[in-house]
């Protein structure tokens, strides 16, 4: 049997109970959502059918996901180059629950 390369990643959590939620925006726009739970895990929730400049956004995000979980550092830079790189809400601590089913659903 092959072994199958995976790439570094974070890992998640499930999407019930409190957690940190973040909005980020491309010119009013929603791209999606990033989630965290207590640093034990993170979440990011992009928003089907984006506009051509929200999809950007939306690469910008997964590609600072991927290289800082690559090159092995902490989830709270990634957070942190994440907020500096994008417009966003204020992040805001509320329940998790439902939020992955509205934004694939």
């Amino acid at each position: 049997m092959d072994p199958v390369y995976t790439p570094p990643a974070y890992a998640g959590h499930d999407y019930a109970g409190p957690g940190e939620i973040v909005t980020v925006r491309c010119a009013g726009e929603v791209v999606g959502h990033l989630t965290r739970k207590d640093w034990t895990g993170l979440g990011w929730l992009p928003r089907p059918g984006l506009s051509e400049d929200a999809g950007t956004v939306r690469a910008i995000v997964e590609d600072v996901l991927r290289a800082f979980a690559r090159d092995g550092r902490p989830m709270v830079e990634a957070w942190a180059e994440i907020l500096n790189l994008t417009q966003h809400d204020r992040p805001r601590a509320a329940p998790l629950d439902g939020l992955r089913a509205v934004e694939n659903g």
